[in-house]
């Protein structure tokens, strides 16, 4: 799983023509969301009557991340951008872009929690919620591994 997570430094530190790039991000929307998949359902057990009532809103709560994510590669690519002439502006604007994606992720699952909450047991909806709170840590944590801090200006 490890080479789905280096997909942000393939796309920053790849001198490759936007084409290249499109490409790259879709083979690795494809693998993670294959493999996220795989490891959910395997991890929450859901009965037949439950999987048919969680994959459609877990398909559309995946649709919404997609749309998420693409704002966060953006960031990263403009982050890689900048980072070698990063100035005091840029580095405000880059950490409130940050900060208003964390809170639009966290907003996303509160709200497809809701959806499933209407439809599953509260424990399957936690179950899942947790899963998914890993599983995004785990990829926040290997992104943050491959990309270098803030380069500061004494």
């Amino acid at each position: 799983m490890r080479h789905l997570f280096l997909f942000a430094a393939l796309t920053t530190g790849l001198a490759a023509s936007a084409q290249n790039t499109n490409d790259l991000v879709e083979i690795f929307r494809s693998d993670l969301r294959t493999e996220k998949r795989a490891i959910v359902l395997a991890n929450l057990g859901l009965t037949e009557e439950q999987s048919k009532a969680f994959n459609p809103i877990f398909d559309q709560y995946q649709t919404a991340m997609k749309a998420h994510w693409d704002k966060r590669i953006q960031l990263i690519k403009d982050y890689a951008d900048r980072y070698t002439n990063m100035d005091e502006a840029t580095a405000k604007s880059l950490l409130t872009r940050l900060n208003t994606l964390e809170k639009e992720s966290l907003s996303i699952r509160n709200s497809y929690e809701k959806k499933m909450m209407k439809v599953l047991p509260a424990t399957v909806v936690a179950r899942w919620s947790q899963i998914e709170g890993r599983l995004s840590k785990l990829i926040d944590l290997q992104i943050s591994d491959e990309i270098p801090l803030m380069p500061t200006k004494n």
